[in-house]
């Protein structure tokens, strides 16, 4: 049959595809010369993110087609300097420029693990997979969403879209439908930087009640890198130190920061979390903002 695809660049295709799986869904470190995506020969900054790139990659065992992996600036971080984070993959998009036939969506779902439901944004589940009929404007493509199944080592939940063009009426009858976009994407949450905000006070404020339930006095061992700030039973919180994990808690100033402590007494007291070290730059304690 005309556009057939040839068992080579089926294998082509399907290793591709299960290559983008498991460093999307399982975080399998990304090389970008790996041979399963083809060659890269293009990489340029991500319209979705100030700091990933989009790589693009030629696969001469396959059908003609656009080859491109997205990373971004890591949005499970909610620290405010995007420029300090680690580079995630976040998509990975197979586009044919001419028809593939033979690789239909029962061989993707099994190829792939997806199940037989997709997830929209608000968390809600829909056991329809079939996105219904084609939009006027494209009137033979028809799409498909699935979320992939979670396996034991599996760090990402992912969506997975699939795209086909439905034949003509005057297609042979048996011809099949040509598949035209495969879409493999991590399912972040999208947050804005005011919901990172918000985040970021959340998490601080849960350490923070979660470390007060240790009592952790001095003498004790800081638990985690960060500031943390003093507390005396006489004075309330009156210090604030960086203090390493492993660190031994110190003793606490007697006299607010905001006096003159050119002799201030010290005496054993509670250390309480206050931000880590990545929030710390613009962070505000009674009046004193840290540098960082």
């Amino acid at each position: 049959m005309a556009d057939q695809v040839t068992d080579t660049q089926r294998v082509a295709i399907v290793n591709a595809l299960r290559e983008a799986m498991l460093v999307l869904r399982d975080d399998k470190p990304l090389d970008v010369n790996n041979p399963a995506f083809g060659k890269s020969h293009q990489s340029t900054k991500s319209v979705f993110s100030d700091f990933g790139e989009v790589y693009s990659f030629h696969n001469n065992e396959m059908p003609e087609a656009s080859i491109k992996l997205r990373t971004v600036d890591d949005p499970l971080d909610y620290t405010d300097d995007r420029s300090m984070l680690k580079i995630v993959p976040s998509e990975f998009r197979l586009t044919f420029y001419v028809a593939v036939r033979g690789i239909s969506i029962s061989v993707l779902k099994q190829e792939l693990d997806l199940a037989d439901y997709w997830v929209s944004s608000d968390g809600s589940r829909s056991k329809d997979n079939d996105m219904g009929p084609p939009l006027a404007e494209t009137p033979g493509q028809h799409r498909y969403r699935f979320r992939a199944n979670a396996h034991s080592d599996s760090r990402f939940p992912v969506d997975v879209e699939l795209t086909y063009f439905e034949p003509g009426s005057d297609a042979p009858v048996g011809t099949q439908p040509s598949l035209w976009l495969v879409r493999i994407a991590r399912a972040y949450p999208l947050l804005t930087p005011e919901m990172r905000k918000q985040k970021r006070e959340e998490e601080r404020l849960k350490k923070r009640n979660d470390y007060g339930y240790m009592n952790l006095c001095t003498g004790g061992v800081c638990p985690e890198s960060g500031y943390w700030e003093g507390w005396t039973k006489e004075s309330g919180p009156t210090d604030i130190l960086r203090i390493e994990k492993g660190q031994k808690f110190d003793v606490v100033r007697t006299v607010p920061l905001t006096t003159d402590r050119s002799s201030c007494p010290m005496v054993p007291g509670q250390w309480m979390w206050l931000c880590s070290l990545e929030e710390a730059r613009g962070f505000q304690w009674k009046g004193f903002t840290f540098n960082g």
